[in-house]
Order: C-alpha cells, then sequence, then structure tokens
C-alpha cells in the first residue's frame, strides 16, 4: 500500500508540474502583446522537416568521403563497380608473369 501510495503521489507531482507552464500561459501579463499564432503547415516545418533536413545534411558530409574513397579504390581501370574487373586485373596479371618469364 505504500508503494502503491508513493507512486500515485509521485505521478500526480509530474503531472502538475508539467501541466503548470499550460496553465499559466492562459494568462495575460501587462503589457504582453501575442503574435499570431504558428499555422499546423509551419509548426510541422518548423519542428518535423527542418530537423529532418539538417540530420540528412550531417549524415552526408559523414558518410561522403567514405562514398569517395571506396568509389576511387573501384574504378582502377574500369566503370565504377564494374563486374569484370577482377577478372581483367587477374589476367593482366598472368600476361605480365608470362612477360617476366
Amino acid at each position: 500500500m505504500r508503494r502503491a501510495f508513493a507512486t500515485a503521489s509521485s505521478v500526480a507531482v509530474l503531472t502538475v508540474t508539467a501541466l503548470a507552464p499550460a496553465i499559466a500561459g492562459s494568462k495575460n501579463d501587462d503589457g504582453e502583446d501575442r503574435g499570431t499564432a504558428m499555422s499546423t503547415t509551419s509548426a510541422v516545418l518548423w519542428f518535423v522537416v527542418v530537423p529532418l533536413a539538417v540530420s540528412a545534411i550531417i549524415a552526408l558530409f559523414v558518410m561522403a568521403p567514405g562514398w569517395i574513397r571506396s568509389a576511387q579504390r573501384s574504378t582502377q581501370g574500369g566503370f565504377l563497380d564494374d563486374p569484370t574487373l577482377g577478372d581483367r586485373l587477374e589476367v593482366e596479371g598472368n600476361h605480365k608473369a608470362a612477360i617476366e618469364s
């Protein structure tokens, strides 16, 4: 019973603490000039789209050097991700070995 009372009182205190700014926001202070309300579209833009775009740009800057390095390594004498590159390098190595011997 004691644990249930402690849990219930903790939840009540946290709820009141979280609701206090919302309740206080309904009153106007002297000299307060409220601006226009933010539209739903504007709110979604600022609080969803902009943070996702910033995260995507940061991820791009972090991953781009790896993409460039791997592309440079895979284009030695062929197109990017050329499936015959390994075969051609093996054949060239055999020709060089045959010429040298």
